[in-house]
């Protein structure tokens, strides 16, 4: 069964490889969707689409951050999968 989430990641996440890392992880977990940075509050925003059992491993995955990440808090919302994405994107 596909699933969405709409993910912000707060934290130490700018310039420390954190939205490649997310977006490796993404195409590893076969989701399709995009990572972002948002300067507007600090944060990175995923949209993630894909399987029950691979979005679950993949925010596991993103929860755990890289080396020198240091997530603060992770809001995780269930949202309506559109179907519009075709593979994962890290947009710039």
């Amino acid at each position: 069964m596909t699933k969405a989430y709409s993910i912000r990641v707060y934290g130490r996440v700018f310039n420390v490889g954190f939205r490649r890392y997310v977006h490796r992880y993404g195409l590893q977990c076969n989701m399709n969707g995009y990572v972002e940075n948002d300067h507007a509050d600090g944060s990175v925003h995923i949209e993630a689409e894909g399987e029950e059992k691979d979005l679950d491993r993949f925010t596991l995955l993103v929860g755990e951050g890289t080396p020198y990440s240091f997530i603060t808090d992770m809001k995780i919302d269930a949202v309506e999968p559109t179907g519009k994405y075709v593979d994962f994107q890290e947009i710039r």
